[in-house]
Protein backbone atom coordinates (compact mmCIF):
# COMPACT_ATOMS: atom_id res chain seq x y z
CA UNK A 1 0.00 0.00 0.00
CA UNK A 2 1.29 3.38 -0.79
CA UNK A 3 1.48 5.96 1.81
CA UNK A 4 1.20 9.72 1.05
CA UNK A 5 2.44 12.20 3.46
CA UNK A 6 -0.20 14.29 5.31
CA UNK A 7 0.28 17.89 4.94
CA UNK A 8 2.13 19.87 7.35
CA UNK A 9 -0.41 22.01 9.34
CA UNK A 10 1.09 25.34 8.34
CA UNK A 11 0.50 24.37 4.41
CA UNK A 12 -2.49 25.83 3.29
CA UNK A 13 -4.16 24.57 -0.08
CA UNK A 14 -4.13 26.88 -2.76
CA UNK A 15 -7.29 27.16 -4.35
CA UNK A 16 -7.42 29.25 -7.39
CA UNK A 17 -7.58 26.67 -9.58
CA UNK A 18 -10.51 24.85 -8.20
CA UNK A 19 -12.32 28.61 -8.16
CA UNK A 20 -11.00 29.29 -12.00
CA UNK A 21 -12.52 25.42 -12.99
CA UNK A 22 -15.71 26.70 -10.62
CA UNK A 23 -16.08 29.72 -12.74
CA UNK A 24 -15.88 28.38 -16.28
CA UNK A 25 -18.64 25.85 -15.30
CA UNK A 26 -21.07 28.20 -14.10
CA UNK A 27 -20.06 30.73 -17.34
CA UNK A 28 -21.51 27.84 -19.96
CA UNK A 29 -18.86 28.34 -22.48
CA UNK A 30 -15.40 28.61 -23.32
CA UNK A 31 -12.50 31.77 -24.33
CA UNK A 32 -13.80 32.58 -28.21
CA UNK A 33 -17.29 31.72 -27.84
CA UNK A 34 -19.51 34.43 -29.65
CA UNK A 35 -22.37 35.01 -27.62
CA UNK A 36 -25.42 37.02 -27.41
CA UNK A 37 -27.45 38.34 -24.59
CA UNK A 38 -31.12 37.52 -23.83
CA UNK A 39 -32.48 40.76 -22.26
CA UNK A 40 -31.57 44.36 -21.85
CA UNK A 41 -29.39 45.30 -18.44
CA UNK A 42 -29.95 48.94 -17.90
CA UNK A 43 -26.98 49.03 -16.19
CA UNK A 44 -24.44 48.51 -18.54
CA UNK A 45 -26.50 49.87 -21.27
CA UNK A 46 -26.14 46.58 -23.00
CA UNK A 47 -30.00 45.71 -24.98
CA UNK A 48 -31.12 41.87 -25.74
CA UNK A 49 -29.29 40.60 -28.73
CA UNK A 50 -26.00 41.97 -28.52
CA UNK A 51 -23.15 40.27 -29.11
CA UNK A 52 -20.14 39.65 -28.07
CA UNK A 53 -16.84 37.73 -27.72
CA UNK A 54 -15.66 35.69 -24.64
CA UNK A 55 -11.75 36.90 -24.15
CA UNK A 56 -11.50 35.77 -20.20
CA UNK A 57 -13.45 33.45 -17.59
CA UNK A 58 -12.12 34.82 -13.92
CA UNK A 59 -13.66 34.00 -10.68
CA UNK A 60 -15.28 37.42 -10.69
CA UNK A 61 -17.12 36.63 -14.35
CA UNK A 62 -17.03 36.40 -17.79
CA UNK A 63 -15.05 38.80 -19.96
CA UNK A 64 -16.67 39.79 -23.09
CA UNK A 65 -15.43 42.28 -25.71
CA UNK A 66 -18.84 43.36 -27.09
CA UNK A 67 -19.54 44.22 -30.67
CA UNK A 68 -20.27 47.93 -29.96
CA UNK A 69 -16.72 48.64 -29.14
CA UNK A 70 -16.13 47.74 -25.37
CA UNK A 71 -15.60 45.38 -23.00
CA UNK A 72 -16.99 44.21 -19.93
CA UNK A 73 -16.92 41.76 -17.15
CA UNK A 74 -20.25 40.30 -16.92
CA UNK A 75 -21.61 37.69 -14.64
CA UNK A 76 -23.70 34.57 -15.79
CA UNK A 77 -25.95 34.05 -13.35
CA UNK A 78 -27.08 37.80 -13.18
CA UNK A 79 -26.76 38.58 -17.08
CA UNK A 80 -28.63 35.32 -19.27
CA UNK A 81 -26.67 35.19 -22.70
CA UNK A 82 -26.80 32.11 -24.99
CA UNK A 83 -23.73 31.16 -27.47
CA UNK A 84 -24.15 31.91 -30.95
CA UNK A 85 -23.90 28.75 -33.20
CA UNK A 86 -20.64 28.85 -35.88
CA UNK A 87 -21.74 29.01 -39.02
Amino acid sequence: MLETAAPDEDETMDTTGARHLAARLRAGVSVGTMIVLDRDDTESGLCAGDRGLVSEITPDGVVVEWDRGFSLNIDPQAMPYHSLAAA
